[in-house]
């Protein structure tokens, strides 16, 4: 079946020229189950994008917006088993136009959510330039402690936006790179954020605001300030140093570990 897997886009490489705006919120309870809201916003040059694409492989582009109410719901299978349509709105923001959803899901660790917006079903991804947007699904685990805390386990695949050797061990993007990705993605914004039903107690991520942990945050126009962002990746020789010199940089949120915890009190 082909269809539209937009709307979980986790990094600032996707198949599309043109602006978007997506944001994904994710509410778990200590019994696994939750809620997804998920807003996506398109100019009409990304939607035009994104037919095209669709006809490419072999899909209907009369059916390739995602901000339909059809899309949405068809979106739901593609996240994982269990996953439901709640509701959906369409939303308007100046040149913009999309759509906010809720889905609810009755077990987070059945949860795949994708790094980026495919535009179908063995659709093509960007390889242009030594960059590879192509990853592995994040994926949840949940458990218990025995004093009644639950722990939420968020597996991060390698990120793909950066290009490999020969060697197959992650190199950092050149200059000419990311100002390619700016020129593309200029207007883009992301975000994804898990929200734990209770009192959070600890989580790995540096980024928290009250009881939501952002997995990433990314504003493209205002990194595009930081003209030094290819300097600092190139002299980056440990991964903490990767970690500083991304987070350094303005309108960019971005946790690099392969895991992350959320270590909640349950709401009794």
């Amino acid at each position: 079946m082909r269809i539209l897997r937009f709307g979980f886009a986790l990094l600032a490489v996707v198949p599309l020229a043109g602006c978007f705006q997506s944001s994904t919120l994710i509410r778990v309870k200590a019994d696994g189950s939750g809620t997804i809201e998920q807003r996506l916003l398109l100019s009409e040059q990304a939607l035009d994008q994104l037919r095209a694409f669709t006809i490419l492989g072999g899909g209907n582009g009369d059916t390739a917006d995602p901000t339909t109410e059809a899309q949405a719901r068809a979106l739901a299978e593609a996240i994982g088993p269990g996953v439901a349509y709640v509701s959906s709105m369409p939303l308007a923001d100046g040149k913009l136009r999309g759509r906010q959803t809720i889905y609810s899901f009755a077990d987070v660790t059945q949860l795949r959510i994708s790094e980026q917006p495919s535009v179908s079903q063995g659709g093509p991804g960007l390889k242009a330039q030594g960059i590879n947007t192509s990853s592995d699904p994040i994926t949840f685990t949940l458990d218990r402690r025995p004093g009644g805390n639950a722990i939420l386990r968020i597996l991060v695949p390698r990120p793909g936006v950066f290009p490999t050797g020969p060697n197959g061990i992650p190199q950092a993007p050149t200059a000419e790179q990311i100002a390619m990705v700016k020129q593309m993605l200029a207007g883009a914004r992301l975000s994804v954020v898990v929200e734990p039903e209770g009192r959070l107690v600890q989580t790995t991520s540096p980024f928290v605001q009250g009881n939501q942990v952002t997995l990433i945050d990314i504003d493209v126009d205002r990194s595009a300030v930081d003209t030094s962002l290819a300097q600092k990746l190139q002299a980056a020789r440990t991964p903490d140093d990767v970690k500083a010199a991304l987070n350094s940089t303005p309108g960019v949120k971005i946790t690099l570990d392969p895991e992350i915890s959320i270590e909640f009190l349950p709401t009794p």
